[in-house]
């Protein structure tokens, strides 16, 4: 039938190279990061061409659900699937649809996966699960666990096992079974293989005779099992029974054994690859989700309880299952699939695409199922409820599609099912989990399909269980204990020492400095600590030792590593106890006023309410004041350690030589061989460019661009942590003081546990480049080891006045720092050790970013302004460390660095064609919206029509320090974005608007307009930035009741707007203020 073209359109496409196409446009080893990118940038559909060949891929829901009509459309292997066939031909994930082997295995094979032949496997899918729990119940808590490792030796081997009764074994040894390897070298080859241009194999002879290596050995293995089993016939009802012995129902044929073991390789790889990689992202996300793990959890234990799981369990576990469908959601693992036109003419999509038969229509299934008309604004985060039956049977035709589409879907989808749901309720049932790196963001690795990268957890058995019980209970011979809240952790054992923990929760480092800090100075005190994260004490607080817990709130919430143990304990019933001595020390900055301190006074009021002894009063620090760490001391001296002398004894800290200040408990040899150790968290990025964005004579503010490593992914609005290394300047003065060569080298032995590195020799260059913060300011603490070092009454005397006196005046606001003391006070012989141990370790500075992976998912760029200054002190000059250090940089050095999620609220609408944007900034405050800007650029570039963007922008001159005046104008003109300038020190340049909150007033009706639109306010800036901005859009709140005839007095007003704006914050009110 011919197709009517006349009211089609051109599909979108980026502009390509000759010969080779879009082939740049694709990155080899993320594909599918590379297409969501692309559909963030064109929209519902584009595509691509590449050597000759075109593909179109489609990202929303509407189009989805149009492809998936069967009448119109079909499946068409092509591109890496199409490789694929080399080793599986016409096998059922494989086959054309014309083909009569894939009609004849299919009609032979869906019985097999029939409802009761998938639960009649229950139990061979629970022995495997069963290996996998021991393993892990009998590595302990310390074991890092592989994660996808692991889950893919127990997908492969369930479905080994319960398809052809054939044994991998794979926990019984450390290495994968060679299968694995070679399957996972033919997906990887075949993808190459399918990437490049057939002239090209020449040059890949190698790779080539490894690919059809690996399809060989696959065949064997595949052929050997066949052949053993019609030696040894048996009467069980598995996938190799029924293709081996089933007959076609529609022709009486039998599968041939070349097209039984194509579909063997296709179930084992299929089959196995895809689950382990559900499992591996669904304990990704229930780990960064303490309140949907503590679901989860519950809903096991009032099922299950603590028998042993059965097959009619897995239907009495809805919230697991809204998991599941969540997980894969947002990771598909199978993550597009194809179709093309069944008409020869070709067919329209869309109302106005036209698509040529044999060309492939790709459904980018991650972006599809992150469309903001099915799934709304906060369609990017991870929320299970929205999948819980009603929800999940209330969805748009085809909006959940990671099983493929009709006849040609995946047919092993229950077999994947139940084992998915078996083995997250077996884990749950008897582990608790943790992430082994609490700042872990997911990264992506990509064959045929997607899993978590670099993805490590640690399992603790749960409070009642042990391994010997657990292996019990897995064989339904005995319960597990009662559960009770606590059990002996491993503070409790008996060490050198008196037992102690201390546990923190820290996200950018200083709790956990703080931590280590008390737990360096414990020996003094006659115990032995333990320093752990929040999270690693969830329902197994010590009961028999001192617990101190310092820890912060990040915007109201828990840290990273503390939101599982708060997730616990805000749940606990009343009736149950938690019997521990504890103290609570809380850092947090007083200008977020609504949120101060919030977590730590709530742990300790919940732990008071539970049953807890407080030893002391709660220690707090305010970041707002300046010096954190004296007020951190000051409390750990004055209060924290009488208050644990009093209940568990110890010893003062002036008994014995062990006690003084200028130990630390850390020792220093100095020897003169070099070596050197690199910190953990970040990943090497390479500089591109630098240049600098103000005019000579204005304060410095530049811009930085670096190329990150392939996996490092990033949205426009979050956070670039960098790792700096301290001014060359200050390391000399450190090497001056202590009158250490150049060639120095330090071996450090630490009494306690230290973050700085013991294992061998490194240059003293080195440790106080890279490990060590040498200006922040000094604390009462460093003051007292002065004095005591000091030989000289007056010393002595001016160093007692300093910290009798206003010790924050003096020292913390004038910023004057342990190495100014010491060169103000030379005659101080001060031990290298002591003055080592008394630094915090060097930490991440976080930076807005300033780009948008949509211009290029691989380059990121900071802005940010150069801090230098006469030193309030009067010695020399402050240096912002990590400024300094970034200025320095040059093309092709290395940095490392680590991308941060910013919150949540904090970046574009998902619904770009119909959300306006309103933001508002100062100074290095435009990086994030220079992001944004970017990225509405690269969607209007594309063809896209956006809903309006409005910047505001405060800075002082329009010749001096306006940032990326010319590509913000290039944007502006494209409409990307209306930008609105207050020139503080040239108002008349600006219509008469000297401040950001001059010109928003005088834009409210516009303002108020946008809003009533659904729109979004984002503000970054300083904290008079902040204050200002809010107070404006407070006004204009209470001129849009006046105008919507809200009849009320001043305070009433007042009040009505106060509630408008606590309501919206942090949902369509975002800001990023710093300090």
């Amino acid at each position: 039938m011919a197709v009517d073209k006349k009211d089609t359109v051109p599909i979108p496409q980026p502009a390509g190279w000759p010969l080779v196409g879009n082939i740049t446009d694709v990155d080899p080893e993320l594909p599918i990061l590379s297409l969501t990118n692309l559909a963030k940038t064109y929209g519902e559909i584009f595509s691509l061409t590449t050597f000759g060949r075109r593909r179109v891929f489609i990202s929303t829901q509407k189009l989805l659900n149009e492809i998936c009509d069967e009448k119109r459309f079909g499946k068409l292997v092509s591109a890496g699937l199409s490789q694929l066939r080399n080793g599986t031909h016409d096998g059922l994930f494989t086959a054309q649809n014309d083909e009569t082997n894939w009609h004849l295995a299919h009609r032979i094979l869906v019985p097999a996966f029939g409802p009761l032949n998938i639960t009649a496997m229950f139990d061979d899918m629970k022995d495997i699960a069963s290996q996998l729990v021991l393993k892990w119940a009998r590595y302990g808590p310390e074991y890092v666990i592989p994660t996808t490792d692991d889950f893919t030796k127990l997908t492969l081997d369930t479905l080994a096992l319960c398809a052809m009764d054939y044994r991998f074994n794979s926990f019984y040894t450390d290495e994968m079974h060679p299968f694995i390897s070679s399957m996972t070298n033919f997906l990887r080859i075949g993808a190459a293989r399918a990437a490049r241009p057939p002239y090209m194999g020449s040059f890949y002879k190698q790779e080539d005779a490894q690919f059809f290596k690996d399809i060989e050995y696959m065949r064997k293995l595949s052929s050997d099992i066949v052949e053993q089993r019609k030696q040894h016939p048996k009467e069980v009802k598995d996938l190799l029974n029924a293709m081996t012995l089933g007959k076609d129902p529609k022709t009486g044929q039998n599968l041939s054994n070349e097209t039984v073991i194509d579909n063997m390789i296709t179930f084992l790889i299929a089959g196995h690859e895809t689950t382990s990689g559900l499992l591996s992202f669904l304990f990704y996300y229930l780990l960064k989700h303490p309140e949907a793990y503590r679901k989860a959890q519950d809903e096991v234990d009032r099922v299950i309880k603590s028998d042993s799981i059965e097959a009619h369990h897995l239907n009495e576990l809805p919230y697991i299952t809204a998991c599941l469908r969540e997980t894969l959601r947002l990771e598909p693992t199978a993550p597009a699939f194809s179709v093309s036109p069944h008409n020869k003419q070709g067919d329209v999509i869309g109302g106005k695409y036209f698509v040529d038969h044999g060309v492939p229509i790709v459904a980018v299934l991650p972006s599809v199922h992150r469309d903001p008309t099915v799934y709304g604004d906060d369609a990017e985060q991870w929320k299970p409820e929205r999948m819980l039956d009603d929800n999940f049977n209330g969805l748009p035709p085809n909006s959940w599609k990671p099983f493929g589409n009709g006849a040609r879907g995946c047919i092993g989808r229950p077999f994947a099912w139940q084992e998915a749901m078996m083995v997250t309720a077996m884990l749950l049932q008897y582990f608790d989990f943790s992430l082994d790196d609490s700042q872990y963001e997911l990264q992506i690795k990509s064959t045929l399909t997607i899993k978590p990268k670099d993805f490590s957890i640690r399992a603790k058995l749960r409070e009642g269980w042990t391994a010997t019980k657990v292996e019990q209970s897995l064989a339904g011979s005995v319960r597990g204990a009662q559960r009770t809240l606590h059990q002996p952790s491993a503070a409790e054992k008996e060490v050198d020492g008196s037992p102690m923990t201390i546990l923190y929760g820290s996200n950018s480092g200083t709790c956990e400095a703080f931590a280590q800090t008390l737990a360096a100075d414990a020996g003094a005190h006659g115990f032995m600590a333990k320093v752990a994260t929040l999270d690693s004490a969830k329902a197994s607080l010590p009961t028999r030792e001192p617990v101190v817990i310092v820890t912060a709130s990040y915007e109201g919430q828990p840290t990273d590593n503390a939101a599982h143990f708060y997730d616990w304990l805000q749940n606990l019933k009343d009736s149950e106890k938690v019997e521990t001595s504890f103290a609570i020390f809380g850092c947090g900055h007083s200008d977020w006023k609504q949120t101060f301190h919030r977590i730590p006074n709530s742990i300790d009021n919940l732990l008071e309410k539970h049953g807890g002894q407080r030893m002391c009063e709660r220690g707090n620090a305010d970041a707002a004041k300046g010096d954190m760490m004296s007020a951190f001391q000051t409390w750990e001296d004055e209060i924290l350690w009488p208050a644990i002398k009093r209940r568990f004894g110890g010893k003062d800290a002036d008994e014995g030589a062990e006690a003084s200040p200028q130990s630390q408990n850390l020792s220093i040899a100095v020897s003169n061989h070099r070596a050197s150790k690199l910190r953990a968290g970040v990943s090497e990025a390479k500089v591109i460019a630098t240049r600098t964005l103000t005019a000579p004579g204005e304060p410095e503010k530049r811009h930085i661009e670096l190329q990150l490593p392939s996996d490092m992914t990033y949205r426009a609005g979050d956070y670039l942590a960098v790792l700096p290394l301290n001014p060359e300047e200050t390391v000399h003065r450190v090497v001056l003081r202590f009158h250490l060569p150049w060639d120095a080298m330090l071996t450090i032995s630490s009494k306690s546990s230290t973050a700085l590195p013991t294992e061998h020799p490194i240059s003293a260059h080195n440790l106080f480049s890279a490990y060590v913060e040498l200006s922040q300011p000094a604390t009462k603490r460093n003051l007292i080891m002065l004095m005591e070092a000091s030989k000289d009454e007056q010393t002595k005397k001016e160093l007692r006045q300093i910290h009798d006196g206003d010790f924050d005046a003096e020292i913390t606001e004038k910023r004057v720092s342990l190495l100014d003391l010491l060169e103000r006070y030379s005659d101080i012989e001060l031990p290298l050790g002591a003055f080592v141990g008394s630094l915090i370790t060097m930490r991440v500075r976080q930076y807005s970013i300033s780009s948008s992976p949509l211009a290029d998912p691989q380059k990121v760029s900071l802005t940010y302004a150069i801090l230098e200054d006469e030193a309030l002190s009067g010695q020399g000059r402050h240096i912002g460390v990590a400024s300094h250090y970034l200025s320095l940089l040059k093309p092709g050095d290395i940095v490392h660095v680590a991308v941060k999620q910013s919150h949540q609220a904090f970046h574009l609408p998902t619904d770009a064609e119909k959300t306006p944007v309103a933001m508002f900034c100062a100074g290095t405050g435009l990086a994030p919206f220079r992001s944004f800007v970017q990225e509405r650029a690269a969607q209007i570039g594309a063809g896209r029509a956006l809903a309006p963007a409005h910047l505001y922008i405060g800075c002082r001159h329009p010749e001096k320090d306006r940032l990326y005046a010319d590509e913000l104008s290039r944007w502006e003109k494209m409409g990307a974005v209306t930008l609105h300038y207050a020139f503080s020190q040239a108002p008349e340049k600006s219509n008469g608007h000297k401040h950001v909150d001059d010109a928003m007033r005088a834009d409210a009706k516009m303002l108020l307009g946008l809003w009533d639109e659904g729109g979004r306010v984002y503000v970054c800036g300083s904290k008079g930035l902040g204050e200002s901005v809010k107070k404006t859009c407070l006004e204009l709140s209470k001129m849009w009741q006046k105008e919507h005839g809200y009849d009320s007095n001043e305070e009433e007003a007042e009040e009505r707007a106060n509630k408008w704006f606590d309501k919206v914050r942090n949902e369509r009110y975002s800001t990023d203020v710093f300090t």
